[in-house]
């Protein structure tokens, strides 16, 4: 500052002081009487020059009274003409800064908290001001250039970390937003805003058993909250072993809720939680108060429909999903689940009325021939919707370890979609099933190795996930004229020529289901059954090759109590062509109780099943049953 701004800034002495004061006062009295305070605001900065300490009487009659009423506007001028006097002060700026916010003169808010920070380079709320303004500006990018150009403050100032970890995670920067939060004393965490953030900041760079160590050490501390209880909930579900799921994070959710009651999406994670861990009729209340605060939710709403459906209110859950089907009419996920629902509450008519809509909306999407199908798929290979954790673990169980990642990659996609093609050929194109048939190979294999097995009269079961091509094995066995019978969540409404061979679990009971099975086996029919697959949204869990995987022991017990043999069954691709892969998995032995044979049964039909998982690329499938929970590795160790 130059000699001649200091002089014009010397106050008067004695009675001139007091003078000064007093008219500065009256000018702040005039200016906040005005109709149009901005409109007389010029002769503020005169007085306030002559006024010793003049900054603490407008900051406190003018600027504040502004605020508090909501007038931004002359509170901005006054602060001008604060900022213009005083040029040093950091204070009138950061507040400027934050009027300019809040009024969303984003440019603006940004240069004052530049301009503070430039004055004291050192502070960390300053920079975090600025951070903050730029994420709420939309500048993702620059506010993540900015925090790591002054990590160095952050990291002088855990109490502000808030603002750096937000601004990194904002940007996708997640890595640099956990190594922030992995930094943090976990015995000193300043507040629950940042002990928070640290949190999900580890949370989503797929630290589970770290986020859960530092939000557990954070309501130790005492910094407890609905916020950081959603997240440290989320933590024990990624994570994912049954005590995480049925334990840890339902306290975390109803914690959270006894702080927060409306908050809508501890109430929908503390629903589906309930849900998934078999306990319906608790479910049900706080999704019915989920969906009542925000009706709009889609994924809620088909949680609430779940719900009501186990706990045997069939009319109410169809309702919930027609809901869903009258607000998106052409999306296809909702009019089946619709379907199912209509069927299972006795609306036949409807149902039927739904599934024509819905073939009709799914058909409108194919080309006339399957081929020219085929080649459009290949032409969207990358909009392959596969989570990166699935395509991940699957690259780890690869038998050929020659191929490059890419082509694998590629060959996979190519699996994954060709067989949703397959499925929406064979319901959408009845009339042109022939054509798809065409990529079945050799099925005479099949026939002799069925053939003795049905010779006694006696069915067989036979056992599958969801791997390779799926939906071919319904063409293969009607080509055959193998009677069979399929579980399958289609529902029992559907208007096909295999419709009769399954055995729907989308409208029926599991011990509807179940009754339906032991029919068929005892009538003869080959009862092919995904033992990786289930309705049930509380299906039971084992490991598998370091994944917790959905697998149910019904095949198994089925085979034992029926006396019945069993089979592995795998669709696989081969020189173009769907071939089987078909072994016989292990009879009781006499003597041999039920659970000492399902273990061993367990065990044949795990190894056969991670044999076919290191075949080729195509046969992997990456959609259903054992792909459906896959997460990524837990990353907490490292750094």
């Amino acid at each position: 500052m130059d000699d001649t701004a200091i002089e014009s800034r010397l106050p008067p002495a004695g009675a001139d002081a007091q003078s000064a004061a007093v008219r500065l006062r009256e000018i702040i009295g005039q200016i906040r009487a005005a109709a149009h305070p901005e409109r007389d605001m010029a002769a503020l900065e005169p007085a306030l020059r002559q006024a010793e300490d003049g900054w603490r009487d407008v900051r406190r009659l003018l600027v504040s009274p502004f605020i508090r009423e909501g007038r931004f506007e002359p509170a901005i001028a006054a602060l001008g003409v604060l900022i213009a006097v005083y040029p040093s002060r950091v204070e009138e700026r950061r507040l400027l800064a934050s009027l300019y916010g809040r009024t969303q003169q984003w440019s603006k808010a940004i240069a004052e908290a530049d301009a503070a920070a430039g004055i004291e380079p050192g502070n960390a709320v300053l920079h975090a001001a600025r951070i903050q303004l730029r994420v709420q500006a939309g500048r993702g990018a620059e506010a993540a250039d900015l925090a790591r150009n002054t990590l160095a403050v952050a990291q002088s100032e855990p109490g502000e970390a808030y603002s750096w970890m937000t601004a990194f995670m904002r940007n996708g920067d997640v890595a640099e937003a956990a190594g922030i939060a992995a930094a943090l004393d976990p015995d000193k965490l300043p507040n629950e805003r940042v002990a928070t953030t640290a949190v999900r900041a580890l949370l989503e760079d797929g630290r589970s058993g770290a986020a859960i160590r530092l939000g557990d050490a954070a309501l130790r501390a005492g910094h407890d909250g609905a916020a950081l209880r959603s997240v440290l909930g989320r933590a024990h579900l990624r994570r994912g072993t049954e005590e995480d799921r049925k334990v840890h994070a339902l306290a975390h959710f109803d914690a959270g809720l006894q702080a927060a009651p409306d908050d809508v999406r501890l109430l929908t994670l503390y629903g589906e939680t309930l849900l998934r861990a078999g306990r319906y009729k608790e479910s049900v209340a706080p999704l019915a108060r989920a969906i009542e605060l925000a009706p709009e939710l889609e994924q809620t709403r088909v949680l609430y429909a779940r719900a009501l459906r186990y706990t045997l209110q069939y009319e109410a859950a169809a309702d919930q999903l027609m809901t869903l089907v009258e607000k998106s009419p052409d999306k296809p996920l909702w009019q089946r689940a619709a379907i199912g629902a209509l069927s299972q509450a006795g609306r036949k008519e409807e149902a039927e009325a739904l599934f024509t809509r819905y073939i009709a909306t799914r058909s409108v999407k194919l080309p006339d021939t399957f081929q020219e199908a085929l080649a459009r798929m290949e032409e969207r290979l990358d909009t392959a919707p596969i989570p990166q954790a699935r395509l991940d673990w699957a690259w780890s169980l690869r038998g050929d370890t020659s191929i490059d990642r890419a082509t694998w990659e590629r060959r996979a996609r190519w699996g994954h979609m060709v067989d949703h093609l397959l499925f929406d050929w064979l319901e959408c194109r009845e009339e042109r099933a022939e054509e798809a048939m065409q990529l079945l190979g050799e099925l005479d294999t099949g026939e002799r190795f069925f053939a003795p097995l049905l010779a006694a009269g006696r069915g067989v079961v036979v056992a599958t996930a969801h791997v390779g091509p799926m939906y071919a094995g319904l063409m293969a066995l009607e080509l055959l004229g193998i009677p069979s019978r399929w579980l399958a969540t289609a529902p029992s409404i559907a208007q096909t020529s295999y419709s009769a061979a399954l055995i729907s679990t989308a409208d029926q009971t599991e011990a509807q289901v179940a009754k339906a099975c032991m029919r068929a086996i005892n009538s003869g029919y080959v009862l092919c059954l995904a033992v990786d697959g289930a309705a049930n949204p509380a299906a039971p869990r084992t490991t598998f090759e370091g994944q917790e995987v959905t697998y149910s022991a019904f095949a198994s017990h089925l085979a034992y109590r029926l006396g019945v043999p069993s089979v592995f069954y795998a669709p696989r691709w081969e020189n173009g062509h769907v071939a089987y892969t078909l072994e016989m998995l292990p009879a009781a032995n006499p003597g041999e109780d039920a659970q000492a044979h399902s273990q061993r049964w367990q065990k044949a039909y795990f190894e056969r099943l991670r044999e076919h998982l290191a075949s080729e690329p195509e046969n992997l499938r990456l959609s259903g049953g054992i792909w459906r929970h896959v997460t990524s590795a837990d990353r907490s160790a490292q750094q």
